[in-house]
Order: structure tokens, then C-alpha cells, then sequence
């Protein structure tokens, strides 16, 4: 929810996300960097100067490179 709140703002230039993001809040869905990646792409809100991956996750890094990727190529 931090992430999205300050990609929101429009003025993250540069995201480096990791796919796990730790234990969830009790009472709320636990959420991951690709969720993140999931929002950026549907409310077309992308860094300008590119997302990096940091994850140790390699499913899940996979997933969120594969969006990444789509968005800026195509850019």
C-alpha cells in the first residue's frame, strides 16, 4: 500500500521492488511486489526511469519482469 501510495504521487521517477514483502497484516490479504506491478499497469502509472527487481523469489520475480518488460518495451 506504501508503494502504490507513492507511485500515486507521481513523483517516483526510479521502483526497485522486491517480489516478498513480508508477513501479512492479520485481517488483511498479503500482498506482493507483483500486486504492486499489477497496479502500475493497470492505472498506467510507470516510473520514468524504469523499475528493477530485487527478489530472491524467482517465480515471482519472473512474473513481475514479464509485465515490466511489456510496459517498456512498447514505451
Amino acid at each position: 500500500e506504501e508503494a502504490i501510495d507513492a507511485l500515486k504521487t507521481g513523483e517516483v521517477t526510479f521502483a526497485s521492488l522486491d517480489h516478498d514483502l513480508g508477513n501479512a497484516i492479520p485481517g488483511k490479504k498479503e500482498v506482493s511486489g507483483y500486486d504492486v506491478v499489477c497496479w502500475m499497469e493497470e492505472n498506467n502509472c510507470w516510473p520514468r526511469d524504469g523499475v528493477r527487481i530485487h527478489s530472491m523469489n524467482p517465480v515471482g520475480a519472473e512474473r513481475m519482469l514479464a509485465a515490466i518488460e511489456k510496459h517498456y518495451s512498447r514505451s
